[in-house]
């Protein structure tokens, strides 16, 4: 039997990433940023969630390993779908924006995309124990599916601080409620390439 691929897209996941020293100095810059700024985050946030643009400096390692990782990405999918391996050729250099989220205690974010950009990706400086993220199927964002159909059910995935995810962005994600005493601090990247067609 022969079986034609249709509709398929996963998430990559590289665990412990940077040191604890490094995600400390991290997390150490954030805390610091959001006591000076914390009327100043961005408007589009969850409630006590705190969300900015702030830039980090050495972080030089962290965007190699995003860099792999969206590559990585990109050359499974060239073998799983022909016709992405011809719009990739069109690829220029990527577009990287990024900003840290710090939700505290009790808090989530509901269920969104990044659908104009090709790929996401977010790194946990702080993330055991305070809640799942989970991917749906566009599909059945509705559960209007039948609950038998195959990749119907949403994925739940329990970081670990280090953990660097990257998925594509058009799929819809949420984070669970933070049912712990600590924060949930991680970094969110959108990743957009440069192309000369919209083909």
């Amino acid at each position: 039997m022969r079986v034609l691929k249709l509709f398929q897209a996963d998430v990559f996941i590289k665990n412990n990433i940077g040191t604890p020293e490094q995600r400390k100095e991290m997390i150490d810059i954030a805390q610091n940023v959001k006591s000076k700024m914390l009327e100043h985050g961005l408007n589009f946030s969850n409630n006590d969630c705190w969300r900015h643009e702030f830039n980090y400096e050495n972080i030089d390692w962290l965007m190699e390993h995003i860099r792999d990782s969206v590559n990585n990405a990109i050359d499974y999918y060239i073998e799983q779908d022909p016709s992405y391996a011809n719009k990739v050729k069109e690829y220029g250099q990527p577009e990287v924006n990024y900003w840290t989220n710090i939700n505290e205690p009790g808090s989530r974010n509901v269920m969104h995309d990044h659908r104009l950009h090709h790929y996401v990706a977010v790194y946990y400086l702080q993330g055991k124990n305070t809640g799942d993220i989970t991917w749906h199927n566009p599909m059945n964002v509705l559960e209007s599916c039948h609950p038998h159909a195959p990749f119907m059910h949403k994925f739940a995935y329990e970081p670990e601080d280090g953990d660097l995810i990257v998925w594509p962005a058009w799929m819809p994600h949420e984070t669970d409620v933070n049912r712990s005493d600590q924060q949930r601090i991680n970094v969110a990247f959108n990743i957009r390439f440069q192309t000369k067609t919209h083909i």
